[in-house]
């Protein structure tokens, strides 16, 4: 288990912390950051111990809240250590899938995706290049738009299934140039009303 402890103070080293805790259980190891300076402990530490359920409680009971070399301690439960995790991590993805997928299965499973990149909030695209007035041409779906920006052509599927394409190029409010005319004066900060 690994077990934060708050409430510390500069004075406090690993042997202080290894031998306060020992006393509940195997310590096998201390972890104290230290001060940018690299004077003393930066009031928080980490133990990795073993330790039994009915251990613990004690502990925590004994300790959370006690004054100890001129601090308050506070004890928990903390989360697994960030390198043993990514470890952990690494070593389940270089395990090879469990599951073989014939033909006709993965193209089913590809027809799935497809449908439910459509119908969620985003899309799922291989290429993430930049799409630009230059090499729109490579680029199914997407057209130039009034002002030769490229706009992406979409379907929205309504809940009664029926599709809706929808070409933003084609509308007058899709894309407006800001040009200053008469009508439309800046205005100063102090005429702004809030």
């Amino acid at each position: 288990m690994r077990v934060y402890i708050g409430g510390l103070t500069q004075a406090v080293t690993d042997a202080d912390v290894c031998s306060r805790f020992k006393p509940f259980g195997e310590v096998r190891s201390v972890e104290l950051p230290l001060t940018a300076t690299g004077e003393g402990c930066r009031g928080f530490g980490y133990v990795n111990m073993n330790i039994t359920a009915a251990q613990w409680r004690r502990c925590v009971s004994l300790y959370t809240g006690a004054k100890w070399k001129g601090g308050k301690l506070r004890i928990e439960e903390a989360k697994e250590d960030y390198t043993a995790r990514l470890q952990r991590e690494r070593a389940e993805a270089k395990e090879p899938p469990a599951i073989i997928v014939d033909k006709d299965e993965r193209l089913t499973m590809r027809k799935k995706k497809m449908y439910a990149s459509a119908t969620s909030d985003g899309l799922e695209v291989e290429d993430m290049t930049l799409v630009t007035d230059k090499n729109i041409s490579r680029y199914p779906g997407w057209i130039k738009g009034r002002y030769g920006r490229p706009v992406l052509k979409y379907s929205v599927i309504r809940p009664s299934g029926k599709a809706l394409n929808y070409d933003p190029a084609k509308y007058k409010s899709a894309f407006e140039r800001l040009v200053p005319s008469e009508d439309v004066k800046a205005k100063g900060y102090a005429d702004l009303q809030w």
